[in-house]
């Protein structure tokens, strides 16, 4: 049989505690930051049927409207990297277009955030010119003002000093993540 009487102590102490934070919380804790109107817009107009607004064309203008939001990183497949080094490379792409989002777009990246931090890796095609392709993507992207970062390696370990690894797109609007990225297979 089932007694609470044992508990009861730990219990009591355990609501005691959970009471006196709850009572230090305007305290211990700044107020929250304001709230604007766009930060509490879910993106979606009040008529069911209108067709959702394009991702503005200005950076500067994405937030939570903007979103579904993604980053995308392109694999190098004619090179010969492992499985982990490819995901080293990957997760170098990913911190530089982190911080170029965070400098070129601030609500952009905090709506990605927010809203899961979607990534998806890609390869390049083996049958393209490599440097060709990375060219065009960047040249994209500056047109777009879409973060990007292309990773080259140090070489210490699989492959030669210099080699372009990775490129990695975004975070930014599916739609203009898409008009870049689109086409390729998933890794």
């Amino acid at each position: 049989m089932f007694s609470a009487a044992p508990h009861l102590p730990s219990f009591t102490a355990g609501l005691l505690v959970c009471l006196s934070l709850v009572a230090l919380k305007g305290r211990l804790l700044p107020p929250p930051a304001p709230v604007s109107a766009d930060d509490l817009s879910d993106g979606f107009s009040e008529d069911e049927d209108a067709d959702p607004r394009p991702p503005s064309t200005n950076p500067q203008e994405w937030g939570y409207t903007s979103a579904p939001y993604k980053l995308v990183m392109a694999v190098n497949m004619t090179l010969k990297m492992g499985k982990g080094k490819q995901c080293a490379q990957c997760c170098h792409a990913a911190v530089g277009c982190y911080k170029q989002a965070g400098a070129l777009y601030p609500r952009g990246l905090k709506a990605w955030e927010v809203t899961g931090c979607a990534k998806v890796a890609v390869k390049l095609p083996a049958d393209v010119d490599q440097h060709e392709e990375f060219s065009r993507i960047r040249g994209m992207c500056r047109e777009r003002g879409v973060a990007c970062y292309l990773v080259e390696d140090a070489g210490r370990t699989q492959i030669a000093a210099g080699s372009r690894t990775v490129i990695g797109v975004g975070p930014a609007p599916v739609e203009i993540v898409d008009e870049i990225m689109g086409g390729y297979k998933l890794l």
